[in-house]
């Protein structure tokens, strides 16, 4: 009997050992980059399973178009050939005469936004005293370019913004070098917010726009680092997805051969699998979604705010992002569910 409970010790203490050198593997993988305590993890989830460990596919990532890919048409407008000396003493003609240089004729999409934005402050007092002057063929021209721009804006305000070359550098998932300095994550949330508010008011009818700040704004944007947030937590799903592929297997082949099942060396695996994926896994999963909510949530709310205006190119760009960014989320949830499963069964 002394023997039998000897034998049963050392069997103990064989499986606290293994089960703390597991551990401390885990540990010590979590150090060795960021795919390493999901490589961990991985290998620990098979070794619980006695199941071969999966090859890890990665998520390809919804493709960018072409720089300028995205940029909407915009109609001319009656103003475009006007004379500016018609206008004479308002505060329009400034504004006529910008567009017939070759700076206006060639603007970056910022900078035609900004020719729209002052036309649509300055043309109304002009035509009101064209009117009051009798010179209403004058003020016809200008009241019907006033109304195209009104309806233009909210394209005017995509291809300055969600079209722009700058949200295109924010989505790249390794910018290119030298492009733009980049942005702290701070910087960049402010300045989405930033924008979403300012075009906000450009919509509502308040067309006051500080040239240099919003130009300041899409550089902290072109800065940021979205498409490399995406790419961080669609890797870490991936491997995620992976393990789960390896855990269904496990439950089609034979309830039996989930790890709980068969003995104490497997369920201290187990539980050391579990706790490695609570204290470990499940955080850094959680803060790459919410790193990645953080910009998601004001770049859907822009477009919101001009998803009249959107291209079909960009819509199909968004289906794409937002299905691939559901499938992540359905993985993560598959998983939890597949440990609530396993761990609500009872042993045999």
């Amino acid at each position: 009997m002394r023997q039998r409970g000897n034998i049963r010790r050392a069997l103990c203490c064989l499986q606290q050992l293994a089960c703390f050198t597991a551990f401390t593997v885990l540990q010590a993988c979590h150090h060795g980059g960021p795919d390493a305590p999901f490589q961990a993890y991985l290998k620990a989830r098979s070794s619980a399973l006695s199941i071969r460990t999966p090859t890890m596919n990665a998520t390809r990532l919804p493709q960018l178009p072409n720089e300028g890919a995205w940029q909407l048409e915009i109609a001319a407008s009656g103003i475009d050939g006007l004379d500016m000396l018609q206008v004479s003493g308002c505060a329009v003609q400034a504004n006529i005469s910008k567009r017939q240089t070759s700076l206006g004729q060639f603007a970056k999409p910022s900078q035609y936004l900004f020719l729209e934005l002052e036309y649509l402050r300055a043309a109304p007092a002009c035509i009101s005293r064209l009117r009051n002057s009798n010179d209403v063929a004058l003020a016809e021209i200008l009241q019907i370019a006033w109304h195209e721009k009104q309806g233009q804006l909210p394209a005017v305000i995509f291809n300055a913004t969600l079209g722009s070359d700058e949200y295109r550098s924010f989505w790249l998932a390794l910018p290119a070098p030298g492009d733009y300095p980049r942005s702290s994550p701070e910087t960049v949330a402010s300045a989405l917010h930033a924008i979403n508010e300012q075009t906000r008011r450009w919509l509502n009818g308040d067309y006051r726009a500080r040239n240099r700040s919003v130009e300041l704004l899409l550089s902290d944007v072109a800065g940021g680092d979205g498409g490399l947030r995406l790419q961080h937590w669609c890797r870490q799903i991936d491997w995620i997805t992976a393990i789960n592929l390896m855990m269904e297997q496990a439950l089609a082949k034979s309830p039996s051969s989930l790890e709980y099942h068969r003995n104490t060396l497997a369920l201290h695996r187990a539980a050391t699998a579990h706790s490695y994926f609570a204290d470990v896994i499940q955080p850094l999963t959680t803060q790459s979604q919410h790193r990645l909510q953080e910009v998601l949530v004001p770049i859907t709310a822009l477009e919101t705010q001009l998803s009249a205006a959107l291209p079909t190119l960009y819509q199909d760009w968004i289906i794409d992002r937002n299905q691939r960014i559901a499938a992540l989320t359905n993985a993560s949830g598959r998983h939890l569910a597949l440990l609530r499963h396993q761990q609500n069964r009872p042993t045999e």
